[in-house]
């Protein structure tokens, strides 16, 4: 039994109906703002693979830039904000997303046994650090370090705990991203 809406000849049409599909990029976010003005937020956007390009994850990370003030009862309620112009991104290919689900899965403490992820570009060295929190603060911690190769910059690092719950949530996506990542999106109507 279909317990689903059907669209028939019978039912009006809307513009949607004709729409072409939509191009977007899946975004998760995590804010994790606390009242000191230290805390993070994570946006992971999937990118698929299609043609010949590799698909991936972008991953950013935001420090927090102001707390949160005034309140909800009163009407002048100002949310933490976070400093997204002075965003670390990271591209995580197939491997780098292996290699985290090795830790969000619990068959490894540490991404690389605690050395990190290393990408390295023409200007700069990042690494990627993934680990398991101990028994008192389950979840994982993800920290991203990243510095000029000319030495004169300065080192930016940015970290988020993530708790248990969603360290789960957020493995379990990376998982399925897998696909995407590796094989894109089927075309509609192909012939398999």
């Amino acid at each position: 039994m279909n317990t689903g809406t059907e669209i028939n000849d019978t039912m009006p049409k809307t513009a949607d109906d004709d729409a072409q599909p939509r191009g977007y990029r899946p975004r998760l976010s995590f804010y994790h703002a606390n009242g000191k003005g230290s805390g993070s937020a994570a946006r992971f956007e999937v990118v698929p693979a299609s043609g010949d390009r590799e698909g991936s994850v972008y991953l950013t990370l935001a420090q927090q830039k102001s707390v949160a003030t005034g309140s909800t009862a009163q009407g002048n309620r100002q949310h933490a904000t976070f400093d997204w112009a002075g965003r670390v991104t990271v591209k995580l290919n197939f491997d780098d997303l292996c290699q985290m689900l090795l830790v969000f899965s619990g068959q490894a403490a540490a991404i690389a046994d605690g050395k990190g992820l290393y990408h390295d570009s023409r200007n700069m060295t990042t690494v990627i650090n993934l680990n398991r929190n101990d028994e008192t603060h389950p979840g994982v911690t993800l920290d991203i370090s990243r510095r000029g190769k000319d030495e004169s910059g300065q080192a930016c690092r940015t970290r988020i705990a993530f708790n248990k719950a969603e360290a789960f949530g957020l493995g379990t996506v990376l998982e399925q991203a897998l696909g995407l990542v590796a094989f894109g999106n089927a075309a509609p109507n192909s012939n398999v």
